[in-house]
């Protein structure tokens, strides 16, 4: 993800240019009320060290750790009991395709992460981070019961391979485009792993202080107007079933930063997705730096993402 997806101050000031074309819910907040588990938690960290530590940066300058990398991710799917299709983007990366509840005439879902990392970084938060959330809703057999899951590990989503035709969620929306395939939206997880209670944890781009949340308590969720429904009624049920705080954002796609990440590949191809994300470049000062390493992160309100996540997937 580049560092202008924090770009929240065209959000704010579209807003008030346009405001019928900007949907905000704010403030935060937050309905459940059972904290994550124990054993979630412990997985979850599992996860983040097992890419950030044990593999660190993962990306095509480090092939044999992409590969590394991917061979472990594949091995948790399958551990999850499912069967895992791999779609070569280049032929170093690849994109990991594993199905809950294969569709048989059912309207699917994506939910996506990518891989690979930025330069030399052990990519944590950004992001592993999202990779454990995708495997822990993966892990989770009762899923799906109102459309099929289809969970994607995207390679290429870092620079120079982002919003190319090398990017893994451009190569599996376009996939998507030319089968037909009855996919109704997706939802992206992108760097979900920061998290502070101190006043001023949480920056915003001048003037957006005054409305928007001082602490990085929370978890963001970012959507174009054509997405709002997605967004609503998942934010609904998020907020339902995590006690991690969420806000939801519905800008315009043309707003710079917007579609900086894979969510937005999704749009091109007339797909409804939503991005849930910690916002990086406004509350990590570790992104994209060697220092974003699993001790900076905040395990147990990733496993509250996972949980709320449950609650827009069931």
């Amino acid at each position: 993800m580049l560092t202008g997806l924090g770009i929240l101050g065209f959000i704010c000031a579209a807003a008030l240019a346009s405001p019928t074309r900007i949907t905000l819910h704010i403030p935060a907040a937050a309905g459940g009320t059972t904290p994550p588990s124990a054993e979630r938690i412990a997985r979850i960290t599992r996860d983040i060290h097992v890419l950030a530590e044990q593999i660190g940066a993962r990306n095509q300058d480090h092939p044999e750790a992409l590969a590394r990398a991917e061979a472990w991710a594949i091995a948790e799917l399958e551990a999850a009991g499912l069967t895992v299709r791999v779609q070569d983007i280049d032929g170093v990366a690849h994109n990991l395709i594993a199905e809950r509840a294969p569709p048989g005439g059912r309207d699917i879902l994506v939910v996506g992460a990518h891989l690979d990392t930025c330069g030399e970084t052990p990519g944590a938060d950004d992001n592993a981070s999202g990779v454990a959330v995708l495997l822990e809703l993966a892990r989770n057999p009762a899923l799906g019961s109102e459309h099929a899951l289809r969970f994607v590990i995207y390679g290429n989503e870092e620079p120079p391979y982002f919003q190319t035709e090398r990017m893994g969620s451009r190569v599996h929306a376009n996939s998507v485009l030319a089968s037909g395939e009855p996919v109704v939206g997706a939802w992206v997880l992108e760097s979900v792993g920061v998290y502070s209670d101190a006043k001023g944890s949480q920056r915003w781009p001048a003037g957006l202080g005054l409305i928007m949340p001082g602490k990085a308590d929370f978890v963001m969720m970012v959507t174009n107007p054509s997405s709002s429904d997605l967004l609503q009624e998942g934010l609904r049920r998020f907020r339902a079933a995590s006690t991690l705080p969420s806000i939801g954002a519905s800008v315009p796609g043309a707003i710079q930063g917007v579609d900086w990440s894979d969510h937005a590949e999704y749009w091109r191809v007339g797909l409804p997705a939503v991005m849930v994300t910690d916002m990086p470049p406004f509350r990590n000062v570790n992104y994209h730096e060697v220092g974003d390493t699993p001790e900076k992160l905040d395990p147990s309100r990733i496993a509250a993402v996972v949980d709320g996540m449950e609650g827009v997937l069931w």
